[in-house]
């Protein structure tokens, strides 16, 4: 906002000071663009603490004392935005200048018209969900309103509990400083989103994400995601999993719920890249299910529904070995309920593993005795030919 008359700025400064003198509880001073985004932001959570300022969503990590707070918040009006937010809470006041007049519009406290979701209540989570209703709102889980859209209720337990799992991850310290994610097969980025979130917004890290998929429909649905929030840094790429660009060092890769052997170029190509942690979630599996004709002391093709749940406990084994036999630490767990999805399996590896000459041995022997030849080998044979 440039132009300001004297009598305005004063009018501006003034409505601050305010503000501020009659703070209760937490008190936020948003600094708007023309299209309503939010350029900047004091913060404050009470009359006895500092101002943290915010840009573009991402905390500075600088303080500003609270008599400068005015001065402060006026001169990033006057050089960053078009109009300011005075929420305490209780209301929100948005105060402009239009056509050379001062403008003066109240409106409900975002703070108020949040409701605390059902989900959140007795629960440990990791996004505060007014923190987060941008991001919920913008993948489509959250309405306005601050409500988990019932549809999306099963999404969001997934969503939440993957980030439980994966929090820690996220946590740890990335030996090339910026903390590398990639999403094989990353779909609309439901979990891309919240973990890079988290990255960026809640633990205040710098990060890069890559996401490949082959539906040209998702990744540009991704791409306009990710420049509404503002998170930059976020590469999505229209391909198969075995020809993606991803990058040669990464911290952590996920993939969830890809097809059949779609989640074996996933977890090859992490492998081959030496990804210091992976992730997935398998979806169907047919592979197997074309390749055993017997099982010990039973004719598996006699039935073929025992055939096809035999194979898919079978493929989920032999990934789990063949990362075990190179080089990695694996716990398998439920991904969610049964009841929410039957495919809940969740693949968790680690880098490090002190008997993975031994687990290679024991893999061999597994191929060996079932009769199968995991395309996975031959996948990571390919990866490691184009690092």
């Amino acid at each position: 906002m440039t132009g300001l008359t004297s009598a305005q700025a004063l009018f501006f400064q003034s409505a601050i000071q305010n503000a501020i003198r009659g703070q209760r509880g937490v008190l936020k001073l948003r600094i708007l663009r023309a299209d309503d985004s939010i350029a900047a932001e004091l913060s404050s959570e009470s009359s006895e603490t500092d101002f943290v300022i915010q840009t573009d969503g991402r905390k500075t990590g600088e303080h500003i004392v609270r008599g400068n707070a005015a001065e402060t918040a006026l001169k990033m009006l006057t050089e960053h935005g078009s109009r300011l937010t005075i929420d305490d809470g209780r209301q929100a006041v948005r105060l402009g200048v239009q056509k050379g007049k001062l403008t003066r519009e109240t409106l409900p406290s975002q703070a108020a018209e949040l409701k605390t979701p059902m989900w959140a209540v007795g629960k440990a989570t990791h996004l505060d969900p007014r923190e987060a209703a941008p991001l919920l709102q913008t993948i489509g889980l959250m309405t306005p309103e601050g409500e988990i859209k019932a549809p999306m209720r099963k999404k969001f337990k997934q969503v939440n509990h993957f980030l439980d799992l994966m929090a820690p991850i996220l946590k740890r310290e990335s030996p090339n400083k910026v903390f590398t994610l990639a999403d094989c097969g990353c779909g609309k980025s439901y979990l891309s989103f919240v973990l890079f979130w988290y990255l960026r917004r809640v633990l205040n890290r710098n990060a890069r994400f890559y996401g490949a998929d082959t539906s040209e429909n998702v990744i540009e649905e991704s791409r306009r995601r990710a420049e509404q929030l503002q998170l930059d840094d976020m590469r999505f790429e229209c391909a198969a999993i075995r020809e993606a660009q991803l990058p040669d060092q990464i911290d952590l890769l996920v993939s969830l719920h890809a097809c059949d052997t779609a989640t074996d170029e996933a977890l090859a190509a992490g492998a081959a890249r030496g990804a210091r942690a992976l992730a997935a979630a398998p979806c169907c599996q047919h592979e197997f299910a074309r390749q055993i004709q017997s099982a010990p002391h039973y004719p598996i093709s006699r039935h073929t529904l025992f055939k096809h749940r035999f194979a898919d406990l079978l493929t989920d084994m032999a990934r789990s070995l063949f990362l075990e036999a190179h080089g990695y630490t694996v716990a398998v767990g439920e991904f969610v309920s049964v009841e929410e999805t039957p495919k809940n399996l969740l693949l968790r590896a680690e880098l490090g593993n002190a008997n993975a000459e031994q687990r290679a041995r024991e893999y061999q022997r597994f191929k060996e005795a079932y009769g199968v030849s995991p395309s996975i080998d031959a996948l990571w044979m390919a990866q490691t030919s184009r690092i």
